[in-house]
């Protein structure tokens, strides 16, 4: 019989050997269904400067930006009703386009600019800045705000990258919420 401590360098040396393998089969696996991409900046600066063109209005970049199964995880907004408040639902990248056109709709202008931005290979973070015009038509919530009033907030959103497209899989958006209610003509909320 083998004392204690060889029995148990062999298992852990079982394990490690069998983690190994495992982790081999998975990154050539992986590697075999990916396209892979850069991972000098130049794709995140290249993504970044898509998302940014999204939510300025060009939605032709949403299947060069967005990963189809994308999903979002984002602040509440008071509902149109002006009682409750929305849970903003997103897992494709169907439904976030529609999350892009509802959040546009009513604006005479809407654009974010970036104030500053991080990156790694796998993510990208970014403060930006909404500078914003209301429309004649806005609806997404009540607001005291008349046609042309111009509306600015600041927000920072996280995007994460599918190892294997590059393409943004969750977003994750944190909005300075208080400062856009104020922005937005509203002194209370109802949530």
């Amino acid at each position: 019989m083998a004392p204690l401590g060889t029995l148990f360098t062999l298992a852990v040396s079982s394990l490690v050997a069998l983690s190994n393998a495992h982790a081999t089969s998975n990154n050539h696996a992986s590697s075999a269904c990916c396209r892979g991409y850069a991972k000098d900046g130049s794709h995140q600066e290249t993504i970044l400067s898509n998302y940014l063109a999204i939510w300025g209005g060009d939605l032709s970049l949403m299947d060069t930006t967005f990963h189809p199964d994308v999903a979002l995880s984002s602040d509440r907004f008071p509902s149109s009703s002006g009682n409750g408040s929305d849970l903003t639902v997103v897992t494709n990248r169907t439904q976030f386009t529609a999350f892009v056109e509802k959040s546009r709709n009513g604006w005479e202008s809407y654009t974010f600019d970036p104030i500053h931005s991080l990156y790694d290979d796998s993510s990208i973070a970014v403060r930006w800045k909404m500078n914003g015009v209301l429309g004649a038509n806005f609806t997404l919530f009540p607001t005291p705000l008349k046609a042309g009033s111009s509306v600015t907030y600041n927000g920072t959103d996280l995007l994460i990258l599918d190892e294997c497209t590059g393409l943004i899989i969750h977003d994750y958006i944190a909005q300075d919420l208080i400062s856009y209610f104020h922005a937005m003509g509203l002194t209370a909320i109802t949530v």
